[in-house]
């Protein structure tokens, strides 16, 4: 059925016939000989050759036809993206048209969050330069507002089909900013390829998925995650797997053989020591927890080094379906913490303290956290070895955590779990008592002032045996004791 944006013309690469249907398309990916061709004032140019679509499910296949409120949109388009340091873990972005207006968007979902996006002009001076952009920094943007710098780093095109509005040739690394500001307001700075495609500004917000009802009547989403299973390359164990769409990395709760998901399929990567101690909620346990259906699926161990001690703690990834997305459960000293993602400008930093929800959070302390044993299911390649700059600020009802990597920074807030709350979601028995009545926000405050009564007790033991007193003279610290050292 033709438009009245129709624009008709041959391929400049094969010949065979393109027609450009949305008057905010340049560019379209062709059909037959898969080039991205540009639409200039002049005539149609071949830019690059796309590579396949990756196979990343999507209810928002090309031509998928819907009404977004009150208007009627169709999927015109969609491209998929890769970091430029980190290839093998692409994301895609839908192009999005809105037939009567004109308009247009990008929509895209990750980590069970879904956000839209439309080109606005730049601000006065242009866009920050990029190599002045950090994770966590705050940024001015004239006429629009203050955001947080969420992530910072280049990526390229791999692959597409359809029409876009416009594209940097396949391959090439272009430089980009995610930000983000209150109330699920979400941005990109996009700095272009250096030449064809300029510096552009996208802004948005996170969308409920709901808004967008498809013709056909199928949910945009699954209400609840489906559990499926793959077999691990190297042992042939059972894996489930919950979230094929987000899944980047799985490690083997058998042999400990880590793997990327690639089209579906496990490669194998090579192996990762196994964990010492079993996880008290076993990997694809199903519970109810505060009113969600959630899904163990990744068990990791961490550690950090205080003046010279090693102290460890464990953290459990849950997943809570589609539209809630992942979870953490936090334990060190048998007190137990439930972690929730925070959108990076709902918090703002400053100096010693952070604000979040209008409430104040005090600076309470600031460990470089590595990675140490992990088996699971993770929606980032996650590495033995990892590091973290870890900080934490206590306040009201809990903790607010940042986590900044070099690229990226991550935001969440950590509220006390009783263990009789967490065993009854998940129909276990009681998880060992918390060491005492503060360990529930104890942290390395606990550890210090264990340490400290051990001391005391070698102390004292040290005199006695001075005195004459009872031979052995003696104190064993067990390898479980003081933060799972």
């Amino acid at each position: 059925m033709s438009t009245p944006f129709d624009r008709t013309a041959a391929c400049p690469s094969c010949g065979a016939p393109m027609t450009f249907r949305f008057a905010g398309a340049a560019a379209q990916v062709c059909k037959h000989c898969k080039f991205v061709v540009a639409r200039t004032d002049r005539n149609l140019q071949a830019v690059g050759r796309m590579s396949d679509l990756v196979d990343i499910p999507t209810p928002l296949q090309l031509g998928v036809m819907g009404r977004w409120g009150n208007e009627p949109f169709v999927v015109d388009g969609r491209v998929q993206l890769d970091r430029e340091g980190a290839p093998g873990a692409p994301w895609q972005e839908h192009f999005v048209t809105f037939p009567n207006s004109g308009r247009w968007c990008w929509v895209a979902s990750a980590q069970g969050r879904w956000y839209s996006t439309s080109e606005v002009a730049l601000p006065p001076g242009g866009l920050p330069p990029l190599g002045s952009l950090r994770p966590g920094a705050q940024i001015q943007l004239q006429g629009y507002g203050v955001f947080t710098v969420a992530e910072v780093g280049r990526r390229r095109v791999i692959s597409g089909e359809g029409e876009l509005p416009s594209v940097a040739a396949p391959g090439i690394p272009t430089g980009y900013a995610d930000i983000a500001g209150p109330n699920g307001a979400f941005g990109t700075l996009d700095y272009g390829d250096g030449q064809r495609i300029p510096p552009k500004l996208y802004l948005g917000g996170q969308i409920d998925p709901a808004v967008l009802q498809l013709a056909s009547g199928a949910p945009v989403q699954q209400a609840e995650a489906q559990v499926t299973a793959l077999s691990c390359p190297t042992c042939g164990g059972n894996l489930p797997l919950v979230a094929p769409s987000t899944a980047e990395r799985i490690v083997c709760r058998y042999c400990g053989t880590a793997s990327d998901l690639r089209q579906g399929a496990l490669v194998a990567l090579g192996q990762a020591p196994r964990p010492p101690m079993e996880p008290y909620v076993p990997i694809g346990a199903e519970g109810q927890l505060r009113g969600m259906r959630v899904i163990c699926i990744g068990f990791v161990i961490r550690g950090c080094t205080v003046e010279g001690e090693r102290y460890r703690w464990r953290e459990y990834l849950l997943y809570a379906g589609p539209r809630t997305g992942y979870l953490w459960l936090m334990e060190e000293d048998g007190a137990w913490q439930l972690v929730t993602p925070i959108p990076p400008g709902e918090v703002a930093v400053a100096g010693g303290s952070a604000m979040f929800r209008g409430a104040s959070y005090t600076f309470k302390q600031r460990v470089d956290a590595e990675v140490e044993y992990v088996i699971g299911e993770f929606y980032w390649k996650v590495e033995i070895g990892e590091r973290v700059r870890a900080t934490e600020f206590q306040g009201p009802g809990g903790k607010v955590s940042v986590e900044e990597a070099p690229s990226e920074v991550t935001y969440s807030f950590c509220e006390p779990l009783p263990g009789k709350e967490l065993a009854s979601a998940f129909n276990l028995q009681p998880p060992p008592v918390a060491l005492d009545a503060s360990a529930q926000g104890g942290g390395l405050c606990t550890i210090i002032l264990i340490v400290g009564v051990i001391l005391l007790i070698i102390f004292f033991i040290a005199i006695s045996d001075c005195s004459g007193g009872g031979g052995g003279g003696g104190v064993f610290i067990g390898p479980s004791f003081g933060g799972g050292k």
